[in-house]
């Protein structure tokens, strides 16, 4: 029983600097480190800071180890299409699937985003950006995708990143 004393408060301790106050300066600057800043920001839709770490060209391309999303895909997933904006203006992975084969093109299709909103407005221009850059619409789906990546032929070879 003495034993198991110092390892449950080890843990204890832990588990109070996991839950301590968000606004605190220290965790401000912990956070603002993060390992992941860039899935961090979108997770947050701190787009402000979004943008600040797209133009340093940090993060536009990190995988969430769960299932390999991106940044993009994250925030396409969320509505945040003036965020999915920002990381394809600077130069994210347009190709980039997850784990599922889900990309950021099929939810700029299925989005339910209320048309003529800012953010809607946003998603159109990804849209056109897309087409520009040689993406096919309609986007393939997710299970097509995998078996295009397992066959060496996703990303398509004629078009550039």
């Amino acid at each position: 029983m003495i034993r198991l004393f110092p390892i449950t408060a080890l843990v204890g301790f832990a588990l109070l600097a996991a839950c301590s106050n968000e606004d605190d300066p220290v965790n401000d600057s912990v956070n603002k480190a993060a390992i992941m800043p860039m899935l961090g920001a979108v997770m947050h839709s701190e787009t402000k800071d979004v943008l600040r770490l797209a133009k340093q060209g940090t993060g536009l391309d990190e995988r969430y180890p769960a299932n390999q999303t991106t940044p993009m895909i994250m925030a396409s997933g969320s509505d945040q299409w003036p965020v999915v904006e920002i990381l394809v203006d600077h130069g994210a992975n347009i190709w980039a699937h997850d784990k599922f084969g889900t990309t950021m093109p099929q939810m700029a299709i299925t989005s339910r985003i209320l048309p003529g909103s800012d953010e809607d407005k946003a998603r159109l221009r990804v849209i056109e950006t897309l087409k520009a850059r040689g993406y096919p619409f309609s986007p393939r789906g997710r299970a097509e995708i995998l078996a295009l990546e397992k066959d060496g032929k996703w990303p398509p070879l004629e078009v550039a990143r």
